[in-house]
């Protein structure tokens, strides 16, 4: 990975905008009516946002990782350590429906297609691996194009770990999800509390 991949990967960790799941739909529809490969943008989509999987690792993820031997979805997906931030690996969960549907639709439809010497799941128009960078340009892009132009690459990211949060899973199980190596970091660049979430808090509080 050179070093404007990785610059590019860094911008906006933090800052990229979450989005609810009303408006990721939002999203979804507007990237199957506009985009010139609506299924597979979608599938790229839903892996960020339902797994929680970085730009570099939806770049590299291949066949065999994605599919066991009879050609079904594995719903743990084992990540190569070479293809994960800090080469530490980790294990991302592919079970969500929403996800399933996506990326069977486009596996069937499109990817099957595809004749190419190249195991990535995910292909370019001119049939070759996304790099780390042009796939965080391309999603940051389909963000943008659906309106949200605070989005990024690691909007999806964020975004999973915001709805987790809001239904009220653990800080550790959401360290967990995102496979961090401290919960420092999830809490630190992760988590934040709406205001709608407080004010319902104080609402529920009973004082006699």
């Amino acid at each position: 990975m050179t070093l404007e991949d990785t610059q590019v990967m860094r911008i906006h960790e933090g800052q990229a905008e979450t989005l609810k799941p009303e408006q990721f739909q939002q999203v979804i529809a507007h990237t199957l009516e506009t985009s010139k490969h609506p299924l597979r943008d979608c599938a790229i989509l839903q892996v960020g946002y339902r797994c929680g999987l970085r730009a570099m690792e939806i770049a590299l993820l291949n066949l065999d990782d994605l599919m066991d031997d009879k050609g079904n979805i594995r719903e743990q997906v084992t990540l190569r350590k070479k293809t994960t931030k800090g080469h530490r690996g980790g294990t991302a969960f592919f079970n969500h429906p929403a996800l399933l549907d996506a990326l069977s639709t486009y596996l069937v439809q499109n990817r099957s297609t595809k004749s190419t010497e190249y195991k990535n799941v995910f292909i370019s128009r001119k049939s070759t691996p996304f790099s780390p960078s042009s796939m965080s340009r391309l999603v940051s892009t389909l963000y943008s194009n659906a309106g949200y132009e605070r989005a990024s690459n690691h909007s999806g990211r964020r975004s999973l770990a915001a709805n987790l949060n809001k239904q009220n899973v653990s800080v550790y199980n959401v360290s967990k999800i995102l496979r961090h190596s401290s919960i420092t970091t999830t809490v630190n660049h992760y988590l934040s509390v709406d205001k709608d979430t407080l004010a319902e808090l104080v609402k529920s509080v009973d004082n006699g």
